[in-house]
């Protein structure tokens, strides 16, 4: 039965509104075939998902049988005149127009029709960014009427639509893909890491940190009162309130008595998040000095000649830099250990080791 052009344009929109709200593919995929019946009236149809080219199928979602899908691919897809218009201009056609009637009943496309008890086949193109993702196809039996104009507007508009919500759907599965290598990648890091919000609640821990006793799994956000998660809010609270983008903190926590470096980095404005690492500054056995996990090889250098009590110009000479470039790392390794000078700095490294600071440490 015809339907109203009302009809058809309201058909339009609901089977519009559907694939823009499916998120995965395979929904997408889903939504098509249960909504496109009510804007093309077909007796089968498909789905079929391509790469590089009309006889390289990657996926096919159809609702027709698969005896008919075997025979297409045995003998119509690669003499189809329908499928190869559609590939090289990028628009709908159907059998009826793409070449005469006698030509087309000639074609292994019609013969794979016939056979499947189908007389009429239409087209349409699916292209997600500028890529031709795959076609939409559709068929009638040889009593129904040929595919209208009406019916082609119909194709290239769920085509249009099929693909912004594929490309939309292929970002969606690509993000969660990377979002987990990610997740996974973090894991492998032994330093405890925490991505918080600018309110200080929890949105991400690594391995070490869900395994760390001074970030146990307490509380509805994961995290519970102690010197880790003070000095975590404390981090917060200067990005949300003063601005800052880097926080570092050398604490103790009281409950366990790890000494640990804080380091808390702003991420983008856009993401209204941070990354807090934590470093642990008790490793007397490998004989390391504290600190050394946030510091570059160099800053290590200048950082143990410091607390060998060497003075600006020792330092220099030593490293055979000059002695602007011993201030210029002095300036980072105070920043990265939150001291202010380098007494501070010498107090700090001696004071997580066995060892006491030589007499002439400035």
């Amino acid at each position: 039965m015809k339907r109203s052009r009302k009809a058809v344009q309201a058909a339009r929109h609901r089977l519009a509104g559907t694939l823009q709200s499916a998120l995965t593919l395979k929904e997408v995929e889903s939504a098509f075939l249960d909504e496109v019946g009510q804007v093309i009236s077909a007796d089968a149809l498909a789905l079929y998902r391509l790469d590089g080219g009309p006889g390289a199928v990657i996926g096919v979602r159809a609702k027709v049988g698969t005896d008919f899908l075997d025979d297409y691919e045995d003998y119509g897809r690669s003499d189809d005149p329908v499928l190869d218009f559609v590939v090289s201009h990028r628009r709908p056609i159907d059998s009826s127009r793409v070449m005469a009637g006698d030509r087309w009943e000639a074609c292994g496309a019609a013969s794979a029709l016939g056979v499947g008890g189908y007389g009429h086949s239409m087209e349409a193109p699916v292209m997600a960014s500028g890529v031709l993702f795959g076609t939409v196809n559709f068929a009638r039996t040889p009593d129904q009427p040929p595919f209208s104009g009406v019916d082609l507007v119909s194709a290239r508009l769920t085509a249009e639509q099929l693909g912004l919500a594929a490309e939309r759907a292929l970002r969606f599965e690509g993000t969660g893909r990377r979002t987990t290598m990610l997740e996974h990648a973090l894991d492998r890091i032994p330093q405890a890491v925490v991505v918080t919000d600018l309110d200080a609640q929890v949105l991400f821990r690594n391995r070490a940190a869900d395994s760390d006793p001074d970030l146990g799994t307490h509380g509805a956000q994961g995290q519970r009162p102690g010197a880790v998660s003070e000095v975590i809010a404390e981090a917060m609270e200067d990005f949300r309130v003063r601005g800052k983008r880097v926080h570092t903190r050398t604490v103790r926590d009281a409950s366990s008595g790890r000494r640990v470096v804080m380091k808390s980095y702003r991420l983008s404005d856009q993401h209204n998040a941070a990354v807090t690492l934590l470093f642990d500054c008790t490793d007397e056995q490998s004989g390391r000095l504290p600190l050394w996990d946030v510091l570059s090889p160099r800053e290590q250098d200048i950082a143990e000649l410091v607390s060998q009590g060497l003075s600006t110009k020792q330092i220099a000479e030593r490293a055979f830099i000059s002695e602007n470039t011993v201030k210029q790392h002095l300036k980072r390794v105070f920043a990265k250990t939150d001291v202010r000078n380098r007494a501070e700095l010498v107090q700090l490294i001696w004071a997580a080791g066995s060892r006491t600071p030589s007499p002439g440490a400035l």
